[in-house]
């Protein structure tokens, strides 16, 4: 297990397990607090600051969970970490919420269901905190992501209140997310 700290979140880290590492991205199997888990993130690799080994108890913990041995999320396609669209296109589903961060403003999450992957473009289609979907999609330059975390904790709490996503969120014009 490992903290990872990077530049463009400066005071923040992920603690986990180095899963795979690309030329663009890693993929850390994120823990919480205790050493429970908590999804996936897939971060830059350029983005890396610091890497240290976690000393506390959590690590030993994270191994007594039926979960052990840690492997790769199930995925859409054969995991690639070389590029971004390709990378995004392992991890994203259809209607499973997704967050992403970008570069700035430092610290900001965004929630969504992925709406559509176009050239140098991620569409979102949005849910805020008290679990109300925006009225559109809005889309993100992939060279701003900095980091996309799936299946945490808090996706899984926001997704059990939340209304079903609009009709237009569930069938989006473009396929390119399987």
């Amino acid at each position: 297990m490992v903290r990872i700290e990077r530049t463009s979140q400066p005071g923040d880290r992920i603690d986990g397990f180095v899963l795979a590492v690309g030329r663009k991205w890693s993929l850390v199997r994120k823990t919480m607090d205790g050493g429970f888990l908590d999804g996936y993130a897939a971060i830059r690799t350029d983005d890396i600051k610091n890497v240290r080994p976690d000393t506390s108890f959590e690590s030993e913990f994270t191994r007594t969970l039926p979960e052990w041995p840690l492997g790769l999320p199930e995925l859409a396609e054969p995991l690639d970490l070389d590029n971004t669209e390709r990378m995004l296109r392992c991890l994203l589903r259809p209607q499973r919420l997704v967050a992403i961060e970008r570069k700035k403003p430092s610290g900001a999450t965004w929630i969504g269901v992925p709406f559509a992957l176009e050239r140098k473009q991620l569409y979102l289609w949005e849910i805020d905190p008290q679990a109300r979907w925006h009225r559109e999609p809005f889309g993100y330059a992939l060279r701003s992501i900095t980091a996309v975390l799936v299946d945490n904790h808090y996706q899984r709490a926001l997704g059990a209140v939340a209304p079903k996503c609009p009709d237009e969120a569930m069938t989006p014009p473009w396929t390119g997310i399987n």
